[in-house]
Order: C-alpha cells, then sequence, then structure tokens
C-alpha cells in the first residue's frame, strides 16, 4: 500500500502506529479513557480542528474575494502589528494566519519570523495560570525582540 520508497512520512506513520500500540497495550485502563479520550479526544481535538479550519477558512476568504494582497503590500509595518499583537495569544491557531500568508507569498519571511517569535503556542498556558506578571513579562520580551527582529528584516528586505 503507497509508494514503494519509505520516505520521512511513511516512517512517520510506522512510529506512530508503534507509539500508539505500545500506549494502548502498557498504560491502564483509566488513563485510557478519562485521559485520552475523555480529555484530549473530546476536549482538546475539536478545538484544535476549529482554529485550524476557521483560520484556514478566513485566510482563504480574504484571499479570494478581497484584494488583501495590495492593501499587506503597501501596510507592511501595520501587518507586522497585527502580527505581535496576535502572537500575545497563549494559543497556536491564530499563528497560521501568518503561515499561510507567508506561505502563499503575501507576507515576507521576517514577519513570519517575528509572529513566530512572538508566539509561544500553548507553552504560555501553565505560566498565565500560575504568574499573570511572569507571563507579561515574558510575552513583553517576546513582542520587543519580535519587533526588532520583523523592523529589522523590513527595513533590510527579507
Amino acid at each position: 500500500i503507497g509508494p514503494g520508497s519509505w520516505n520521512w512520512v511513511r516512517i512517520t506513520i510506522v512510529i506512530t502506529s508503534f507509539v500508539a500500540l505500545f500506549i494502548v497495550v502498557t498504560v491502564p485502563e483509566h488513563f485510557l479513557e478519562e485521559h485520552l479520550w475523555q480529555h484530549i479526544v473530546v476536549v482538546h481535538i475539536p478545538k484544535i480542528f476549529l482554529w485550524t479550519f476557521g483560520t484556514l477558512f478566513a485566510v482563504h476568504i480574504l484571499l479570494e474575494f478581497i484584494d488583501i494582497n495590495t492593501w499587506i503590500a503597501s501596510n507592511m509595518f501595520i501587518i507586522l502589528a497585527i502580527a505581535l499583537l496576535v502572537g500575545i495569544i497563549p494559543e497556536s491557531g491564530p499563528h497560521l494566519i501568518f503561515v499561510t500568508l507567508f506561505a502563499s507569498g503575501t507576507i515576507p519571511f521576517s514577519i513570519l519570523l517575528a509572529s513566530s517569535i512572538v508566539q509561544d503556542g500553548h507553552g504560555m498556558i501553565p505560566m498565565l495560570a500560575d504568574s499573570k506578571r511572569g507571563f507579561l513579562f515574558v510575552k513583553a520580551v517576546n513582542i520587543i525582540v519580535g519587533a526588532i527582529v520583523g523592523i529589522i528584516g523590513l527595513l533590510v528586505g527579507f
């Protein structure tokens, strides 16, 4: 089944399958039912799917029906500011907007890099729960570094 050659996709699927089989065979039934199924599959996967689908759909609509490319091309510093502000959100879904815009050639790498610097994904949620001050400090540092990198990148032309 599939291509005759082994590439990274096939190897990844085989390794993931063995890891999943190992987990199912070795962990207690409680872990499978409560943690994997009730928590990850029922709670998180629908949210991740909706964020991803919604973001990709919104970008598609913007690129298909609105001449956003012209506006973005003439307002790169505003797009950089938006990318930095979106990076404050402690989830990775909104970052897909900038990944998709970069992949379509709409924004330069410097804006994607600045957005990536500010975006921490779900990694900052525990810190937000533990210390709002620490969260804001880390985000402020990320925004400053992201802004510096983004501005220099835009001025240099990458």
